[in-house]
């Protein structure tokens, strides 16, 4: 069995003021939470509130069944806040946090502005366990100081306190969100709340978590940035212009074909892997790292653009697919690459081969997460409700913890297995806007002048690209650094940053 980071059998009144126990002083706040709604509830008469309802409430019928999940909240308080006190106090204090100031906002709110509902039903049309549980709730629970709901308020609190669990598996996150997410929904299908309480509810939790806790989290960002990337603020008309007219990723490809001569650089393989037998390079190596040292000192390469804005994306990132086994049946995973300003063509081959060997093992955290969502019921709702989180930079880390199409270029090695290049499209999910084709290693003629025949060792790249995110002048330029940093590898020995 785990055991507690902290020995709760050692607490005194005497000592919960110091370091290792006083996170648990935050507790008080239930204690004066509920001073205050018995005081509010006394003394605030039901005439006197608010009356809070919304078309959405007329819609949503009264279903006794979601009892179940309206009264497993108090299970998934009191077991959530237990576990984080006894083996996570960091997140223990980030949900306490949250639910004290909830409590403030709340019983501000219902003493400047009580409000009440009138959802429940008259009568219940069947009799059984549900409809009993509900009743009793109906007797105990008035249906005053309801907006915002800290019903759903305190789910979001410590539900956020789970996602930033980091050692938690993303299968229990998943089953985790969906138990939140049920309850939230519950407190409208058993009338204990309005729609609107419920929106009120999700608006001070991100009030709040952006007010205690967003400091730490944005770091140096300012209004209009998101996670993974800075808003534009100072680009040209036409750049800022085009995405509003044309919205769409797929809609803005465009397509270029780059020769690259590999003579040296087969030499350069041969030689390095003589002298680091034990981490190997090879050609599409190379052209990864050329592409990561490229799109660092070219960062209009590294722009994206979601909900018609563009952005500069915050790390240089690379993608690829690795096959398991080169067979009809054989499953696919997802690598991603995170390139350092340290980073050198040694480090980023090794990184490369680390995570072709997990590849090959075992599944990305991506693919296990699309795995759990497709045994998920209603798949056009959560479909829809991923692209919403997608196009807003709101979806949870550890679903897109290896999506190529979030990173700053995907790569594909149609070489290893003998074909030549094409042109694969791009995305409009995620904010990938540069994809390479690695096609296959040829002897092409050159002719000189005066017609004399020159055989040469080449390789074709193919680039589709985004054509919003810079200019032709701009590509053609960042193509030939990439050109040169193949064909003459020493190039890249350098740290990424260094030009």
């Amino acid at each position: 069995m785990k055991k507690p980071v902290v020995d709760y059998t050692k607490l005194r009144p005497s000592n919960i003021t110091s370091k290792e126990y006083r996170h648990l002083l935050l507790l008080l706040g239930w204690v004066a939470y509920l001073i205050m709604y018995v005081v509010t509830e006394r003394f605030i008469p039901p005439e006197k509130c608010h009356i809070v309802h919304s078309k959405v409430d007329d819609l949503v019928p009264f279903n006794e069944y979601f009892a179940f999940f309206y009264v497993s909240w108090y299970l998934f308080m009191v077991w959530s806040l237990l576990m984080f006190a006894l083996y996570d106090i960091k997140n223990f204090v980030r949900a306490q946090k949250l639910i004290v100031g909830m409590q403030v906002v709340a019983v501000i709110t219902y003493i400047l502005w009580p409000s009440v509902q009138n959802l429940r039903p008259d009568h219940f049309e069947r009799s059984n366990i549900f409809t009993w549980m509900m009743g009793t709730l109906y007797k105990i629970d008035t249906p005053t100081g309801v907006c915002p709901s800290l019903h759903v308020g305190y789910t979001l609190a410590v539900m956020s306190a789970w996602i930033a669990t980091k050692d938690l598996k993303i299968i229990k996150k998943l089953l985790l969100s969906l138990w939140a997410f049920m309850i939230c929904i519950s407190v409208l299908f058993v009338k204990q709340h309005s729609f609107t309480d419920v929106w009120a509810a999700v608006i001070m939790y991100l009030f709040l978590e952006l007010l205690l806790l967003g400091r730490k989290k944005l770091g140096k960002r300012r209004l209009g940035d998101r996670r993974d990337g800075e808003l534009l603020r100072d680009i040209d008309a036409m750049h800022y212009v085009m995405p509003l007219m044309y919205p769409n990723r797929c809609d803005n490809e465009a397509y270029i074909r780059l020769t690259v001569d590999i003579s040296k650089t087969e030499e350069y393989i041969r030689q390095f892997n003589l002298t680091h037998p034990d981490n190997r390079i090879s050609i599409f190596d190379l052209v990864i790292a050329a592409a990561l040292k490229t799109i660092r000192l070219r960062p209009q390469m590294n722009r994206f653009i979601a909900n018609q804005t563009m952005y500069q994306r915050n790390c240089v990132t690379a993608a690829f697919t690795v096959k398991k086994e080169f067979k009809d049946d054989g499953d696919e995973t997802l690598a991603r690459i995170v390139a350092e300003d340290s980073d050198t063509l040694e480090s980023i081959c090794y990184k490369v081969r680390q995570q072709i060997s997990l590849c090959k093992t075992q599944d990305d955290e991506s693919t296990q997460a699309m795995n759990i969502i497709k045994k998920i019921p209603g798949k056009h709702i959560i479909g829809a409700i991923a692209r919403f989180l997608d196009k807003h930079g709101w979806m949870p880390q550890s679903v897109i913890a290896t999506d190529p199409y979030q990173c700053s270029v995907v790569l594909t090695n149609l070489g290893s297995i003998g074909m030549d290049i094409g042109y694969h499209h791009l995305m409009n999910w995620g904010t990938n806007s540069i994809f390479i084709i690695v096609g296959t290693k040829k002897n092409n003629p050159h002719f000189d002048q005066y017609g004399n025949i020159t055989m040469k060792k080449e390789i074709d790249l193919a680039f589709t690209i985004d054509e919003r995110i810079s200019d032709g002048f701009y590509y053609g330029r960042s193509l030939r650094m990439m050109r040169s940093f193949i064909e003459n590898p020493a190039l890249m020995e350098r740290p990424l940053c260094e030009e």
